[in-house]
């Protein structure tokens, strides 16, 4: 069904090397925190990227982080699934060939845990239900540091160069609802979209699901990001977990 989005990425986001600041294509080029010495794994990421894309049918949420980092979708090619989560969740196959404890990824270990936690109420599998879930993110590249094994930011030329990527995405699903995580992630598709958000997102994350209207029957939900840091907000993220479980009951 989504043919087009997987010659978008082939065509669009593999070759990509278009921003000026310092990125790592995780399709193109070497991870150097995680690939082995000399060797890139990037053809394997396009093939797990493929995959994942190939199994989706009738995608109700896309999911949209700020940027991929160099533990997710820098090594594994999906936004916000960890290799465990790919081959075990997902049913993918093992491309890395890995014989020893598959990588995991913090932030997908709450997304994928609260997935495991609906599909439990509804008995149905993760795998199924994850076709109709989307990950992505605002920049399609791992922002990288100077020794280029670890992250920065991705600074506004790159969220304006990469913005028209995500806006198509998302004409090419067309799904009900977007769930942004993070400050920086809401900025990106408040710019895409035109959208005036009013407030703080930790007061906009804090309440129940009342999506914004976008356009063309699109809507959204500001969410924080399941990044370990924001423990720091106390009980707004340790309820993160049961807030993104109930989104994903309600939208897929």
């Amino acid at each position: 069904m989504y043919t087009e989005l997987a010659e978008f990425y082939r065509g669009e986001i593999f070759p990509c090397d278009r921003c000026r600041q310092p990125l790592m294509n995780p399709y193109r080029q070497p991870n150097l925190k995680h690939d082995p010495p000399g060797r890139s794994l990037a053809d394997n990421r396009r093939r797990f990227l493929l995959d994942y894309i190939g199994a989706k049918k009738n995608v109700g949420l896309v999911v949209i982080g700020e940027a991929p980092g160099l533990d997710g979708c820098g090594y594994g090619g999906i936004p916000f699934t960890g290799e465990e989560n790919a081959v075990n969740d997902l049913g993918l196959a093992n491309y890395h060939g890995s014989t020893g404890p598959l990588q995991r990824e913090q932030s997908a270990n709450m997304l994928y845990g609260a997935l495991r936690a609906s599909c439990q109420k509804t008995g149905t599998r993760p795998a199924a239900a994850a076709r109709r879930l989307y990950f992505t993110n605002a920049v399609l590249c791992v922002p990288l540091a100077a020794n280029g094994r670890s992250l920065t930011s991705p600074n506004p030329a790159t969220l304006k160069q990469c913005r028209e990527n995500l806006v198509r995405q998302i004409e090419i699903l067309k799904p009900r609802l977007l769930l942004t995580l993070g400050a920086n992630a809401l900025r990106a598709v408040a710019a895409a979209y035109g959208l005036e958000v009013q407030g703080k997102l930790t007061e906009l994350a804090g309440r129940e699901p009342r999506p914004l209207a976008l356009a063309n029957g699109l809507s959204l939900i500001p969410e924080i990001h399941p990044s370990p840091r924001n423990r720091a907000l106390g009980q707004l993220y340790l309820q993160l977990p049961a807030r993104l479980e109930k989104v994903f009951a309600l939208f897929i």
